[in-house]
């Protein structure tokens, strides 16, 4: 995983854990940046997912809430995982319609009703 990958990463996870923290405790924007001692504006750039903050930033957040830092990177193993498991997903289905499309008319359908009987067993 590359560097701009896990910014990405990180600035995605950091905004989404500001935003249940913003709903749990019914504050506004305003209110969050002042109780972490933020300028509005870079207080909205980080909670919007546009910017990563700084470390001191992070512990100044992690304090107003009484949140440890680790807290944040709890859950930064398995956010990538759900992508991955995709494009695994999807890379598995195009490599079996690219074995399907070799095949005659005839293999094909066959093939076809083999695997409309699988998922009717299946459901």
């Amino acid at each position: 995983m590359d560097k701009t990958s896990v910014a990405k990463e990180l600035k995605a996870l950091i905004s989404s854990e500001l935003k249940r923290i913003r709903k749990e405790k019914g504050l506004t924007l305003e209110a969050m940046a002042d109780q972490a001692g933020l300028e509005y504006t870079s207080f909205y750039r980080i909670y919007s997912g546009g910017n990563l903050p700084k470390l001191i930033t992070l512990l100044q957040i992690s304090r107003a809430y009484a949140i440890p830092m680790e807290y944040w990177f709890k859950d930064i193993e398995n956010f990538g995982t759900a992508k991955k498991a995709g494009l695994q997903q999807k890379l598995a289905d195009l490599d079996l319609l690219q074995t399907l499309n070799r095949l005659d008319a005839s293999a094909k359908e066959v093939i076809s009703k083999m695997l409309k009987s699988y998922v009717k067993k299946q459901n």
